[in-house]
């Protein structure tokens, strides 16, 4: 069964921190690469909504015992393979997996133009994210019975 209440924080924390990463768009790539604090934020937040995303899609998957996954891109995968995203969406968001990976275990081999591309052309994905998500959970959610 779905927990909204983790979902919906989830949701907030992703929100939140891509609001934080619109307000850094603003910045040169010259200008990410010579300060470390809003290098550091740029990273930070990009990790923290693409970790968010994957908790959210596997949320999803546990509550529909879906556990044939062994990574982050897998569940990606899987979200479009049971049309919780459409199958265009997910292959082109799959990458974030590999990407959060990166930001997490690979720090010394981030890819700054990467790391910029992601802050200028990949912050709408998270919003569609959620509403493919929203759209699949109203159909469920009204499925399941009602507790009073």
């Amino acid at each position: 069964m779905y927990n909204t209440k983790v979902l919906e924080r989830h949701i907030a924390d992703m929100e939140s921190a891509v609001q934080t990463l619109y307000k850094l768009k603003r910045y040169s790539i010259e200008e990410i690469e010579s300060d470390r604090e809003i290098l550091w934020a740029v990273e930070r937040g990009l990790q923290v909504a693409i970790q968010n995303l994957v908790d959210i899609g596997s949320h999803i998957l546990s509550a529909e015992a879906v556990n044939d996954y062994e990574d982050y891109t897998e569940i990606i995968d899987r979200l479009g393979d049971r049309g919780v995203l459409p199958k265009d969406f997910a292959a082109s968001i799959r990458g974030m997996a590999g990407f959060r990976n990166i930001l997490v275990h690979e720090y010394l081999r981030i890819d700054l133009e990467e790391v910029y591309r992601m802050l200028h052309e990949r912050l709408d994905d998270f919003s569609r994210f959620v509403g493919f998500v929203r759209i699949y959970l109203s159909g469920k959610v009204s499925e399941a019975p009602q507790t009073e």
